[in-house]
């Protein structure tokens, strides 16, 4: 597995700290441990999804939904809830 550059040099986790882990559980069967290892960015799977079908299919970027995925206030509010996960992931 690649080793986050931030928990490397600071022991910090990152937002994204256990999507590897996740993965690797989901492949192998374990749902509860896949959800375990970071639950937020799994909650926000279906966004992601949403940006890149808009991109892989540009037909789709006309789309009500995909339009508002695209939208400063979305990107902004999950860059901020990632922020606030990152954070209280290290306090926690």
């Amino acid at each position: 597995m690649l080793p986050c550059p931030l928990y490397t040099f600071t022991h910090l986790q990152c937002p994204f700290c256990g999507v590897q882990r996740g993965l690797l559980a989901l492949l192998h069967g374990d749902v509860a441990a896949w959800w375990h290892y970071n639950p937020v960015v799994w909650l926000l799977l279906p966004y992601f999804i949403v940006l890149v079908a808009g991109e892989v299919h540009r037909p789709w970027q006309e789309n009500r939904v995909v339009r508002w995925c695209y939208s400063n206030r979305a990107i902004f509010s999950v860059a901020g809830l990632l922020l606030a996960w990152g954070i209280v992931r290290n306090l926690i």
